[in-house]
């Protein structure tokens, strides 16, 4: 039986399983709820696609504002990433179940949870996209160097903390049993903690997304599939691993040309 961290059983005999399952509805759970949750976080993306689409005629948002960057920035998180999310918030709201209070308000903390550092995320992005347009424009000949960077990309898929990263993604049940905290406060830390985890797996990828365009939404779309791709299917692992060689390639390619 999976303990929380206070000792205290998780579930009462039911099985939680992990995020390849085609439904993520887990045993004794009502369908109905999964299925609205499920379609709240499809409408959410869907609408961030859309505000995002609106956007893209923006190719200059690294001179936007910070508060209007983060902004822009959390939108396009929440347009990539609930896709994939879907199966670890349905987790959590199993875990939930015969606990006090709301599960529905719970859910919403982690999903909160989880944005916030997908938000606060795009501090640094932002730093990085204005630091490389003053290098570009001061030193034009090194534009050259995306290439490399796409290479180091792709070797990060390879490494073992990828591998680490997305083994919490993909199979949710051990890391929420571990790190469960009761009531909203506590799904609001816990999605936090997951986000960091889903931030350390798809690191390389917002990078490749700095190098291509933050705004350039067929890369977005791909980067999105490739992100579903490797979370959710039961060879998640090996599409990662291909991307990286992918990645490798593309670098090189953009090096020698």
């Amino acid at each position: 039986m999976v303990m929380d961290r206070r000792g205290r059983p998780v579930l009462d005999g039911d099985l939680v399983p992990d995020s390849r399952s085609p439904s993520g509805a887990l045993a004794g759970t009502d369908p109905g709820a999964q299925l609205f949750i499920a379609a709240s976080l499809l409408i959410l993306a869907g609408l961030a696609w859309a505000w995002t689409v609106a956007m893209a005629a923006m190719p200059e948002c690294h001179r936007l504002g910070l508060p209007s960057f983060v902004l822009m920035w959390t939108v396009m998180m929440a347009a990539m990433m609930f896709p994939a999310v879907i199966p670890v918030v349905l987790a959590f709201t199993a875990l939930a179940r015969g606990r006090p209070g709301s599960r529905a308000l719970a859910a919403t903390a982690f999903v909160g949870g989880y944005l916030v550092v997908w938000g606060a995320l795009g501090v640094p992005a932002q730093a990085l996209l204005a630091g490389a347009a003053r290098l570009a424009a001061a030193l034009p000949g090194l534009a050259w160097l995306g290439g490399p960077v796409l290479v180091l990309c792709g070797l990060y898929q390879l490494t073992p903390l990828k591998d680490a990263c997305l083994r919490h993604c993909r199979v949710p049940l051990l890391f929420l049993g571990h790190h469960w905290r009761d009531g909203p406060g506590g799904a609001l830390l816990l999605g936090a903690h997951h986000g960091l985890y889903c931030a350390g797996c798809c690191a390389s990828l917002m990078v490749v997304l700095l190098v291509v365009g933050v705004m350039n939404v067929g890369w977005m779309v791909a980067l999105s599939a490739l992100i579903y791709l490797e979370k959710v299917l039961p060879a998640g692992g090996r599409v990662g691993r291909l991307a990286g060689l992918v990645l490798c390639a593309a670098g090189a390619a953009r090096m020698l040309g």
